[in-house]
């Protein structure tokens, strides 16, 4: 594929894609299931085939649930033949997070799809992340629907700072001489004193500042940094939930 078809790639599609290269590869990306369910095929599944049985309805509930655990376990374990579990378990989940964006598409079409689907997977991977590190204290068959959850949770409150954040343009348009009394300059200045009082690093500042000010896709930088599109918005969700709860203590102004 050439560079600027992947370029013009949506957050999700690009998760899709390299999911594509973990399948079709010479050795492809598998897991073995057959000893959670005898039903099971009892061989090695590749991604793809997983991912068809996880949506087939003759998947029970719990089978569908331990697969998922198992699946969540392995972006834990250290690679050594090229795995990528961690864009195999977001792929896995794509068709029911696809029709979480489809709805706010719908809903809300006047937000830009890309963050929109960012937020979505920003929101899945963080559940995924701290589901795993209590695994054994939930129930197997409720981690598909809890991590969907999640990621619709995450692309609502995504929705709402946004909404806020027009409001508060709209409403500093309206009454210039206030806007002009404000005694931090602008968003740029604001990430400067969340760096100067340790709120965020310089790394975070610049990494908010490029893609939320600057208009830079995360996907642009993960490229840059040689990481997943997902692992990338994932920084730039923690950096900001480090910013606003700063902004609500207190500790920023502007």
């Amino acid at each position: 594929m050439c560079e600027n078809t992947a370029a013009r790639m949506e957050p999700m599609q690009a998760v899709e894609e390299a999911f594509r290269r973990l399948v079709e590869r010479s050795h492809p990306l598998t897991l073995l299931v057959g000893d959670l369910d005898p039903a099971l095929p009892q061989h090695p599944v590749d991604m793809a085939a997983l991912r068809a049985l996880l949506l087939h309805t003759a998947v029970g509930y719990q089978t569908r649930g331990a697969i998922w655990a198992r699946l969540l376990r392995r972006t834990a374990a250290p690679g050594r033949y090229g795995e990528d579990w961690d864009t195999a378990v977001c792929a896995m989940a794509l068709p029911g997070l696809w029709r979480i964006a489809a709805r706010l598409r719908r809903e809300s079409p006047e937000l830009r799809q890309e963050e929109v689907q960012q937020a979505i997977l920003a929101g899945f991977w963080e559940a995924a992340v701290e589901l795993r590190e209590r695994l054994d204290c939930v129930e197997a068959g409720r981690i598909p629907a809890s991590l969907c959850w999640s990621a619709d949770r995450a692309v609502r409150a995504y929705r709402a700072g946004e909404v806020r954040h027009a409001e508060a343009r709209a409403e500093l348009d309206e009454q210039p001489d206030q806007a002009a009394s404000v005694p931090v300059g602008g968003p740029d200045q604001v990430l400067r004193q969340a760096v100067a009082r340790e709120v965020l690093t310089w790394e975070q500042a610049e990494l908010i500042a490029r893609t939320r000010l600057d208009g830079v896709a995360v996907r642009v930088l993960a490229g840059e940094a040689g990481i997943s599109v997902e692992a990338m918005g994932m920084r730039r969700h923690r950096a900001e939930l480090l910013l606003a709860r700063a902004a609500r203590a207190g500790l920023l102004s502007g």
